[in-house]
């Protein structure tokens, strides 16, 4: 339980940062602006990006790009990794003993 703690604590820091990021760039902009995460995605490593489009267009379905993963790419950058954070907190968080007699 600890690891899964451990590793939502990182996944929620990355998405604070990417918030962070977010906030950053909107008060040198003067407004606001999501960054995608596809964005970054294509920023940091382009070609990956368009080999990961075309093995789920070719090797997966290729209604599976149009209707699950470009959404997701589009999508705000810190709603990818806020979404198992919590999950994981959730799931690996601490279960007090109930009271009464059920020791």
């Amino acid at each position: 339980m600890i690891v899964g703690r451990m590793i939502g604590a990182a996944l929620l820091a990355v998405a604070f940062a990417a918030l962070c990021h977010e906030a950053y760039a909107a008060v040198g902009a003067g407004a606001w602006r999501f960054i995608a995460a596809g964005e970054i995605w294509a920023r940091i490593d382009g070609n990956s990006l368009v080999g990961f489009q075309a093995l789920i267009e070719k090797g997966v379905a290729s209604w599976l790009w149009s209707d699950a993963a470009l959404p997701v790419l589009l999508g705000p950058a810190w709603a990818i990794p806020l979404v198992p954070a919590v999950l994981l907190l959730w799931l690996a968080r601490r279960r007090r003993p109930r009271g009464g007699f059920s020791r």
